[in-house]
């Protein structure tokens, strides 16, 4: 299955990005996140930084993200929230919803700290770079 959702989201972004699905590959970290309202363990658990994916992971070209939990029924805050100079622009996280973006400057973000509830989501990154490309994660 997380082949599966990995192979979709690539091609989605291939095709809106006019890019080759084979030119995109799989990289590290992709990762579960389970925020709440706890407090932070370490500088990582502080998601609600403004901050750039490039910058923080290095080798992301692309981001994306899959929400499992739905905003304001699962959990309030924990908005998905894009820093522009004219206006922020907001993503309402909603279970089977994906969205994507370029992982460099021009996406400054962050994430509304969560004010109750758990958020769920599914972090899963792209590079152009196949030195840095891994293999699908595998269960165990």
């Amino acid at each position: 299955l997380g082949r599966a959702v990995r192979q979709r989201i690539q091609q989605r972004i291939a095709q809106v990005f006019a890019i080759s699905p084979s030119a995109l590959y799989l990289t590290k970290p992709t990762f579960f996140s389970r925020m709440n309202s706890s407090a932070a363990k370490t500088a990582h658990d502080e998601y609600w930084h403004p901050h750039v994916d490039k910058v923080t992971y290095g080798s992301f070209d692309y981001t994306s993200l899959l929400y499992l939990s739905d905003y304001s029924q699962d959990f309030g805050g924990g908005r998905f929230v894009f820093m522009d100079a004219d206006s922020n622009k907001t993503v309402e996280p909603r279970a089977g919803r994906v969205s994507f973006f370029t992982s460099g400057s021009e996406n400054l973000h962050r994430v509304e700290k969560v004010q109750w509830g758990t958020r769920f989501a599914i972090t899963i990154s792209f590079t152009c770079d196949p030195e840095h490309g891994i293999g699908d994660p595998a269960l165990g």
